[in-house]
């Protein structure tokens, strides 16, 4: 709950001269844009003008004559808070009440919330002393939305900013661990580290949302050679599946690694191999996924005496994502990666 907190009182001592005779200020009132309401010292609603009306959902005879807390029930808690600003009011402070949630009668029923923040103003009688409360309520629910949406994309940012900067604390030590020279750590850190960018991007134009299987594998078999709506070396086919971010960028590195050791050894090292990738995914069955990475016509492989980064990226990182489990069968044709495992339902 908010705090009443002073606001810097309105007589400037400018206004040296009475008001026109001639000037009905109940007309004045009743049309200035922002919503205004006056109760008595007896916090009884004794005129609003129609700007207030309309933010409240009420007619005039609705609210005037009713104690404030009649005509728009509140929390005890609440109730409170608001009595203390309105006592502080007629003590002659005037106050404000910042983002404060009132539910709303509407037509037909039921209540809508809005979010207001509340201006109290003390003003004179006719004696000059302070006789009424005059109220400023302005509807602040957009703006409060968009600044709770700002503050939670801001933990989003924070938390996917140490995650990146983990991952990448990771990928370049095992990186420099595996490497043969500096030229080769070079070219292998570099490689890793654009194919986590370009995932990225990906999740950039989905707003952090996550992305799709085929967007994940089309971005990265882009560099390897893959050309969309062409018949080429590198062909991918399966259903729309949507991942989560997390997902989206283990899987993306997972491929850059795929297509790497390809590139490097496999299928695509010659002008004759080729990779095939499919994938299915089950709703009826758990959200059930499946990805075939299978490459052909390359020269003949072996499986490797030690496990690399990519066999690691592939078998434990990825596999934990994805909640299922990784396999690699080194055949004499070609590499085969199985990935099994079962998704957020995110279609």
């Amino acid at each position: 709950m908010h705090k009443v907190r002073p606001y810097s009182p309105v007589e400037t001592g400018r206004i040296d001269r009475p008001a026109p005779a001639d000037i009905d200020f109940e007309s004045v009132f009743s049309v200035i844009p922002t919503p205004l309401m006056i109760m008595d010292r007896d916090f009884v609603i004794r005129f609003a003008n129609a700007a207030y009306l309309t933010t409240t959902f009420c007619a005039l005879s609705e609210i005037q004559g009713r104690y404030v807390f009649e005509a728009f029930p509140e929390t005890e808690e609440r109730t409170r808070v608001f009595l203390s600003a309105f006592e502080l009011a007629l003590a002659g402070t005037p106050n404000v009440l910042t983002t404060e949630p009132f539910a709303i009668p509407v037509d037909g029923g039921g209540t809508r919330e809005l979010i207001w923040t509340c201006t109290h103003l003390p003003v004179r009688g006719a004696d000059g002393e302070i006789a009424f409360i005059m109220q400023n309520a302005v509807d602040v629910t957009a703006k409060f939305a968009r600044e709770q949406e700002n503050k939670v994309l801001m933990r989003e940012l924070d938390h996917r900013v140490k995650n990146s900067l983990a991952t990448v604390q990771a990928v370049t030590r095992m990186s420099l661990v595996e490497a043969k020279s500096v030229q080769s750590a070079k070219e292998d850190l570099l490689g890793r580290f654009r194919a986590m960018s370009e995932a990225q991007n990906l999740l950039i134009d989905r707003n952090a949302q996550g992305s799709t299987v085929g967007d994940v594998l089309a971005n990265a078999l882009i560099p390897f050679g893959y050309e969309q709506d062409k018949d080429g070396r590198i062909q991918l086919a399966g259903p729309l599946v949507r991942i989560t971010a997390k997902q989206t960028q283990a899987l993306a590195m997972a491929l850059h690694e795929l297509a790497t050791n390809a590139a490097k050894y496999g299928a695509l090292s010659d002008d004759r191999g080729t990779v095939h990738v499919t994938w299915t995914f089950d709703k009826s069955h758990g959200s059930h996924f499946d990805l075939v990475w299978r490459e052909a016509g390359g020269p003949e492989v072996s499986q490797p005496t030690r496990q690399g980064f990519g066999t690691t990226m592939l078998t434990r990182i990825l596999a934990q994502e994805i909640n299922g489990e990784i396999s690699l069968e080194y055949n004499l044709d070609g590499l085969i990666c199985r990935m099994e495992g079962w998704l957020e339902d995110r279609n």
